[in-house]
């Protein structure tokens, strides 16, 4: 089934993972180690999926 997933750039992904759960979030999968930086998947208290990434950008 298609779907797609929206990522948000942030400063770090482990201080915005303590304010996902702090704001009622869930966390779906911890931090992943990439070439490019860090990322992690998440739930908002309504379920909507969305990833936060910590990282290089391609200007």
């Amino acid at each position: 089934m298609p779907s797609w997933r929206a990522y948000f750039a942030v400063e770090g992904v482990d201080a915005s993972l303590d304010a996902v759960r702090a704001l009622g979030g869930r966390v779906l999968v911890d931090p992943i180690t990439v070439p490019a930086g860090r990322f992690a998947a998440v739930a908002d208290p309504q379920g909507a999926l969305f990833c936060l990434f910590e990282g290089e950008f391609d200007d």
